[in-house]
């Protein structure tokens, strides 16, 4: 099996002075991470099922976030303490290996549904959607009001917002990595130069608009640049974990995190009930809190790995269904705009079923061996 050469131009390993305490934390398997997932994209198909039942639901992209920015510094980070490098050529074909085929399942699924079936509107709303999901400019085709809400693949807005993030954070944190002195201070630098860049470049939209109209929340609410504060939100978790300042709590700062954590998925929850979408105060207020909100509970889970939280949604059936849950998004939406719910539950059965199907024939027969093939090739 050929494998990729290593990049030298990220090479370096030498020891950073500032980075003594970095040995200490390792990834590894922390199934909470993973099993959270399955309660996000459960919050997403319960709110597009009909729109009514927890409009707040919002607020699990802000998870999705936040959650890949700490995973890929995390990793990013610990290959580079084990190797003495970043390899940029690796960190991207494996992103690629894992992204590309359930996309391509996705699309090329939608473009035979889209030939056989009347579609209405289908230039837009089926190859508009394709391109724009295919090359990773969804979110900014619906921010500026160019796509459709109810097209078939609007949904990969947010998986546009975290391309463009793997293609600007890997390359700079590999940069910053190969500087000589303090990386890890620049590292730190960079990552919350990221939120408020991105936080204000949102709050100054809406402050600039006048009157705050449903196009304006759209616009802030879709686009890379104002959304981009909860990955580096998760950045700088990464950060902070991989510099060892998550090991060790003691029992006192443990129960507190563990107050803290509860009190988090109480608001989470009933933001998920009480605040819908594209209001001035969920763009300005509720969409930040939720996602430092999101971040506690993601400490939560690293420092309490054995925690009561941590083991309950660490269990098997939400770690499995999170595994699932990449896949489920991306087909959720374009069979629920096709198969529309009237009555309501024997075509919400009828698409979860199909959902569930498409996802576990691609997790089964291309996702898992692509990814055992991923690992053989790059080791």
């Amino acid at each position: 099996m050929t494998t990729l050469p290593p990049d030298p131009v990220v090479a370096d390993p030498a020891p950073d002075p500032g980075d003594a305490r970095s040995g200490r934390f390792r990834l590894g398997n922390r199934p909470p991470l993973t099993g959270i997932r399955a309660l996000g994209i459960g919050a997403v198909l319960v709110f597009h099922a009909n729109f009514t039942v927890f409009p707040g639901a919002w607020q699990a992209l802000g998870l999705f976030f936040t959650l890949s920015g700490f995973l890929i510094t995390a990793m990013l980070l610990g290959e580079r303490e084990k190797t003495g490098r970043v390899n940029l050529r690796h960190f991207y074909a494996r992103r690629a290996t894992r992204l590309l085929p359930p996309l391509a399942i996705t699309v090329v699924a939608l473009a035979v549904y889209a030939a056989i079936a009347p579609v209405t509107d289908a230039p837009h709303r089926v190859w508009g959607d394709i391109l724009a999901a295919t090359f990773y400019y969804a979110d900014y085709r619906t921010a500026l009001g160019h796509g459709s809400l109810f097209g078939y693949l609007s949904q990969t807005w947010s998986l546009s917002v975290e391309e463009q993030f793997y293609a600007i954070w890997a390359l700079a944190l590999a940069l910053i990595l190969a500087v000589g002195t303090r990386r890890r201070a620049l590292a730190y630098a960079a990552a919350v130069a990221g939120i408020v860049a991105s936080a204000a470049d949102r709050l100054w939209i809406i402050e600039r608009a006048h009157p705050f109209t449903q196009a304006v929340a759209v616009r802030v609410y879709y686009a890379f640049d104002s959304r981009a504060d909860a990955i580096f939100l998760g950045c700088l978790l990464g950060l902070v974990a991989t510099g060892g300042h998550l090991e060790d709590w003691g029992p006192t700062a443990r129960r507190v995190l563990s107050v803290a954590a509860l009190a988090s998925v109480c608001v989470l929850i009933w933001i998920g009930f009480e605040v819908p979408l594209f209001t001035r105060a969920m763009v300005t207020g509720w969409l930040p809190l939720s996602e430092v909100l999101w971040a506690v509970v993601l400490v939560y889970f690293v420092v309490n790995p054995e925690g009561l939280g941590s083991r309950f949604v660490g269990l098997g059936l939400f770690v499995f269904v999170g595994d699932l849950s990449y896949t489920l998004y991306l087909v959720h939406w374009p069979v629920y705009v096709a198969l529309y719910p009237k009555p309501f539950w024997p075509i919400e059965l009828a698409r979860l079923a199909i959902i569930f199907t498409i996802a576990l024939a691609s997790w089964f027969l291309v996702e898992r061996p692509l990814m055992r093939w991923r690992r053989r090739a790059l080791s």
